[in-house]
């Protein structure tokens, strides 16, 4: 029997959560003890233990509460903090300060508890302490990386500690050897989505093409780009609904320019955060992925596949990954309103179209991006470490 240990370092909900979660759910219990230890004390515990996945407290063993990130805006650094000499001996710093302390209490109760493997769920940067920890314990680490992230030469000196690290989409792991991490340690194993809860939905009969839009609304995530689609489309006096599902910094304003605008009111819904966004996606005939800044693996994108919806996505990161331009959809360059807007007219006016792409989204779902898939790939992963 493997005894895992699982770090989850994410201080809110999101897609690091939802994937660990179900792959856990999934592993093969005659072969995998999971243990799930979160830094932060998140609400989505209680779906781990419901899932017979025992869960630890961060606090619990290292004595140190862990505290969520500040949501004070960013000062500008001082000139001499910007030097290189500046962030070697900043990242010394918090080597010394916060991950070794931390790193010593989970080394003990590591060797105390028998753990045979460390996943570290975040990345190199969020998971210092635990994959410094197991280092020194013999124990071999996983480390899954879900961003973009910069890699100093702290992170390049931890890696040398892991045998394998795992990357969502090859946009992830193209960067990470730009970053200098080993490339033979690099594997892409994509997220995977529940196909058998998450099913094409009969539409039933309707006069508007209703295109969605979910995700947090934040200004990365070019939530103007499918307004100003909307916009150029609604002028048009074409018969469609426009649906935005989520909350972030640039709600507000953009509620106020559909308010202001007799054409957006009148085509453009949103509804801010509801728990039943699945419900709402799947009712679409359409989904649009807008992020103007590369995005690892959008969870929407894969949940739209799932649903079997033909997808307009920007060509950036992860993206060209999901969506293969022809097949299950098209691309348009971030940011490119009309683009987007050719895409959406495109598709609105020919439902053999809309017919054609959504059933190779839902074949893609099926076979590239399973929850059976992702899990038995991760877990292909762990045997081959534990064999060598």
């Amino acid at each position: 029997m493997t005894r895992i240990l699982f770090v989850e370092d994410a201080p809110s909900l999101g897609g690091s959560v939802f994937s660990l979660l179900q792959l856990v759910r999934g592993l093969e219990r005659e072969r995998y003890e999971p243990l799930v230890l979160f830094r932060h004390d998140l609400a989505a515990r209680k779906d781990f233990e419901s899932a017979g996945v025992p869960t630890a407290a961060w606090s619990s063993i290292t004595g140190r509460s862990q505290k969520a990130p500040s949501s004070e805006p960013l000062r500008p650094l001082a000139p001499f903090k910007r030097s290189g000499f500046y962030r070697f001996f900043l990242g010394s710093r918090i080597l010394a300060r916060e991950q070794y302390a931390d790193s010593r209490w989970l080394e003990s109760w590591m060797r105390r508890e028998g753990f045979s493997l460390l996943h570290a769920n975040n990345s190199i940067s969020a998971n210092l302490a635990a994959i410094m920890a197991a280092g020194r314990a013999g124990i071999p680490v996983v480390s899954h990386q879900r961003g973009f992230f910069r890699v100093s030469w702290l992170h390049t000196l931890v890696a040398r500690r892991v045998d394998r690290l795992l990357c969502v989409s090859d946009a992830v792991r193209e960067h990470y050897i730009r970053q200098g991490l080993p490339r033979n340690k690099l594997q892409t194993v994509y997220n995977g989505i529940d196909t058998d809860f998450l099913t094409p939905r009969p539409k039933g009969r309707r006069e508007e093409i209703l295109v969605g839009w979910v995700g947090r609304v934040e200004p990365w995530k070019g939530g103007m780009t499918f307004i100003n689609a909307a916009r150029l489309l609604a002028s048009e006096r074409r018969r469609l609904r426009f649906l935005m599902v989520g909350t972030g910094t640039e709600e507000a304003r953009i509620r106020s320019i559909v308010a202001a605008s007799p054409l957006l009111k009148d085509a453009v819904t949103l509804v801010g955060y509801r728990s039943d966004s699945r419900d709402l996606l799947a009712d679409c005939d359409v989904f649009a992925n807008t992020s103007i800044e590369p995005e690892p693996l959008s969870r929407s994108a894969l949940e739209a596949l799932a649903f079997g919806l033909p997808i307009a996505a920007s060509n950036c990161g992860g993206n060209p990954e999901i969506v293969v331009d022809g097949e299950n959809g098209f691309l348009f360059e971030p940011g490119n309103h009309a683009g987007l807007a050719e895409i959406i007219r495109r598709l609105a006016d020919d439902a053999g179209l809309r017919s054609k792409l959504g059933a190779e989204s839902r074949r893609r779902a099926e076979t590239i991006f399973s929850a059976e898939r992702y899990r038995r790939e991760v877990e292909s992963v762990y045997a081959a470490i534990m064999s060598t």
